[in-house]
C-alpha cells in the first residue's frame, strides 16, 4: 500500500490498527488509506461500517482495506491517458 500522507510504499502484508508509517510517522489505518474511502464525496463506499469522525486519524475499522493506489503527485491511469489523448492533438513545432 501506499501512505496517502507521504507517498511511502509500504510493503507489510497486514496493516494493523498501531501501524505507523515508516517513512511520516502518521498511523496508516485511516479512512484515507482504504481502498473502500470515496474522497470525491468524502466518505466511505461500505454501507455496513460506522462513521469514523476524523477520517486522517487511525481508526478500529475492521473493514479495511489497505489501498492500492498511487503516491501524491504521481499521475493516476486516468491522468496518464488524458495526457495521451491531448497529445494527439497538440500541434507541437507551431
Amino acid at each position: 500500500m501506499t501512505c496517502k500522507q507521504c507517498g511511502y510504499r509500504y510493503d507489510g502484508r497486514s496493516v494493523g490498527f498501531g501501524v505507523l508509517c515508516e517513512s511520516c510517522g502518521e498511523y496508516l489505518h485511516t479512512c484515507f488509506n482504504c481502498t473502500l474511502y470515496n474522497s470525491n464525496a468524502e466518505r466511505c463506499r461500505s454501507l455496513t461500517t460506522e462513521a469514523v469522525s476524523d477520517r486522517k486519524s487511525r481508526n478500529f475499522c475492521e473493514e479495511f482495506v489497505p489501498n492500492t493506489g498511487i503516491a501524491p503527485g504521481q499521475n493516476s491511469g486516468r491522468e496518464k491517458t488524458a495526457e495521451h489523448f491531448d497529445n494527439l492533438f497538440s500541434k507541437d513545432g507551431e
